[in-house]
């Protein structure tokens, strides 16, 4: 996927309310994921090529960090790091904010703003269903604002 869009048929209308949404209704679907063991240079790749700034990383299909742009650029300031061989298990966040498709948007913007997340990995069954980053959240305030 290369841009984020809206879940379901149609955006929340400018008249919709924020208590009556979900992560489901707003979250970008089907989010590019990447494997632990990847090297950081292909996180590079797919960030920049995919305009995006959070990735989910797995290990055999299952959640066990996110891996943020800020991240990389952080771990790259060090010396010795080298992107062609570092994995991402060195630069990755294992504490992931996960969430069900069906919390509430508002609890899950107001724990994202308490905790300083930029992302929610959306979980449905064990699987990695969407992520909702603050750049969703700011396209919902854009949509509702009268």
């Amino acid at each position: 996927m290369t841009t984020a869009h809206l879940a379901g048929s149609s955006r929340p209308s400018k008249h919709t309310s924020l208590a009556k949404l979900t992560v489901a209704d707003v979250m970008t679907e089907q989010p590019l994921t990447i494997g632990r063991d990847q090297p950081l240079s292909v996180a590079h790749r797919m960030m920049r090529e995919n305009r995006v700034r959070h990735l989910p990383v797995l290990e055999h299909g299952e959640l066990v960090g996110v891996l943020t742009q800020r991240d990389l650029y952080f771990l790259e300031t060090i010396a010795g790091v080298e992107i062609d061989s570092d994995k991402i298990d060195d630069a990755m966040s294992t504490d992931a904010y996960a969430v069900a498709p069906d919390a509430r948007l508002e609890d899950v913007a107001a724990v994202m703003a308490e905790q300083r997340y930029g992302c929610a990995v959306v979980m449905e069954r064990g699987r990695v269903a969407g992520i909702f980053t603050a750049t969703d959240a700011l396209r919902v305030i854009a949509g509702l604002i009268p």
